[in-house]
């Protein structure tokens, strides 16, 4: 499964949240740039996926996300949050998962709750946490995300990140694990909290509506105006929605996230980023990763340099992901047009060659690279359909 690692200012709301099993990020309540990437990134839980807590450069743990209706692992902190827009002031009741904050005296600097997520022990809330140097020192070579994490309220964690997370966690509270019953672990409170929120969910609805969102960001022509938003269509479609027609163009995929960093070390605010990247098992009993999927998404039209840009990601990926082996990418690039000249011209140079084994070392040629042209209806859904570059 995947992970989540959860930030928090203040250790008493870490607590709190550990004990009641629920955590929402505190947003401005003005609709900005950061609300899609972060819906984005709350769209790519799963049930069964853990979470973890951090603050003060102590990690926490160990929660698994837990769907409280069947298609709802988040919902709305209140009913129809997920849109663009300034929401306005909501007085404590119990209609809303958690209260919003007291309203500062400035209206741009007031926060609120958009979306929450829920979560159990698993097996405990441990209230002895590890030192974030002591995390890191655990298994050096595991922790990607964890190193370019820098200003968001929460990342998530690929599978071999999760295991180094939970095997710090566990050695440390070994002893809890021994005997739960002479302390170490916090009590909880997240059957009556789930229970309370439950009753919400019987008398409002709470579902994202994610493609009424994406559809605010379509022009006349079918195109989106903006990335962000053609990366909650895909991530909806593909992960959430589990849409055959989406899924007959990119195929299945056991784990999706998005933004992921693609470059060496460097200052966080110049990474490259991967749009969309994810992968497949080939036996998900013995998590024995069978491709990489890797996805560049142009919300107008795609030329040259974008496929360059693509190939970047390939590359990385082929290094700290896939042992050297091509052969394990599947690398998609999407636009809303084809500058079938522009990308015509750098085409050749994506092809990549390589040896395959040593006795004897056999020549392999790759060139698993899928074209593809998007349009977005009213209704927010995003048809996607290869394009074919004429002499190509």
């Amino acid at each position: 499964m995947a992970g989540y690692l959860f930030t928090f200012s203040d250790e008493n709301a870490l607590f709190e949240a550990m004990r009641k099993g629920r955590y929402a990020t505190l947003m401005k309540a003005k609709w900005g740039a950061a609300h899609l990437p972060t819906l984005g990134d709350y769209m790519t839980m799963r049930p069964g996926d853990r979470v973890y807590f951090f603050s003060k450069r102590m990690v926490y743990g160990i929660g698994e996300i837990v769907a409280l209706a069947p298609g709802s692992v988040v919902i709305e902190n209140r009913d129809g949050v997920t849109r663009r827009g300034t929401l306005g002031i909501a007085e404590p009741d119990e209609s809303l998962v958690l209260d919003d904050p007291v309203p500062p005296a400035k209206e741009d600097d007031r926060r609120a709750y958009r979306w929450v997520v829920a979560f159990q022990a698993s097996p405990f809330m441990f209230s002895r946490g590890i030192d974030m140097d002591d995390l890191l020192a655990s298994n050096r070579s595991a922790f990607r995300s964890l190193r370019v994490f820098e200003k968001r309220s929460f990342i998530e964690l690929d599978d071999e990140e999760e295991v180094a997370f939970r095997t710090a966690l566990l050695r440390k509270n070994i002893d809890v694990l021994k005997n739960p019953s002479a302390g170490g672990t916090l009590e909880h409170e997240d059957i009556s909290e789930h229970a309370r929120i439950f009753q919400i969910l019987q008398t409002s609805n709470r579902g994202l509506r994610a493609g009424e969102l994406v559809a605010t960001y379509r022009k006349r022509n079918g195109a989106l105006s903006s990335e962000a938003a053609l990366e909650i269509a895909l991530i909806r479609q593909l992960w959430v929605d589990k849409d055959q027609a989406t899924a007959a163009v990119f195929g299945d995929w056991d784990y999706i996230s998005h933004q992921v960093a693609a470059s060496p070390a460097k200052s966080i605010q110049y990474m490259d980023r991967m749009d969309v990247f994810g992968y497949r098992w080939l036996d998900p009993n013995d998590r024995i990763i069978e491709k990489y999927f890797v996805v560049e998404l142009k919300k107008d039209t795609v030329r040259g340099d974008d496929l360059q840009q693509l190939m970047k990601y390939v590359d990385w990926v082929k290094e700290e992901y896939a042992n050297g082996d091509y052969s394990l990418i599947s690398a998609f690039l999407v636009g809303h047009g084809i500058d079938e000249a522009s990308v015509g011209a750098v085409l050749p140079t994506a092809e990549r060659y390589s040896l395959a084994g040593y006795r004897p070392p056999v020549p392999c040629r790759w060139l698993d690279v899928t074209l593809l042209r998007y349009s977005a209806d009213s209704n927010g859904y995003v048809s996607f359909s290869e394009a074919r570059i004429t002499n190509s």
